[in-house]
């Protein structure tokens, strides 16, 4: 192979790697801006790519938080057991606070009967 393809095969392959990474985490989810919030579990969906917690608000609100792959969560000693549907929360995520309609990065999590937690610092903050 050329030198010129190569380097078109390897750019070529560069942008289909961060179109990806783009459509897998659109930029209306910001990282590095942390908003907490407390409230109960309503449920939580255990799914690739990822586990989603959904957690009602005192004021009635329902926040879908994105957490990691049930691989990673499984990694780190976390199972379909340890979270409950009706278990009192704290949580920490990445988004604006105007625009809690939109899925939320898990940053942080705390269950407040036995303050069992569990954070991770986002990535490129």
């Amino acid at each position: 192979m050329s030198r010129e393809a190569s380097r078109f095969l390897v750019l070529s392959l560069c942008l289909c790697i961060g179109g990806a990474a783009g459509a897998h985490h659109p930029p209306l989810m910001e990282r590095c801006q942390s908003y907490t919030f407390t409230g109960q579990i309503e449920r939580i969906e255990w799914s690739n790519p990822h586990v989603e917690v959904f957690v009602r608000t005192d004021s009635g609100d329902v926040n879908r938080v994105i957490w990691l792959n049930p691989q990673q969560l499984g990694l780190a000693g976390i199972t379909r057991d340890t979270l409950h549907a009706g278990e009192s929360v704290i949580v920490t995520v990445g988004t604006r606070e105007d625009v809690v309609d939109r899925p939320m990065l898990l940053s942080a999590l705390t269950r407040t009967s036995d303050e069992w937690e569990w954070s991770q610092v986002p990535q490129g903050c």
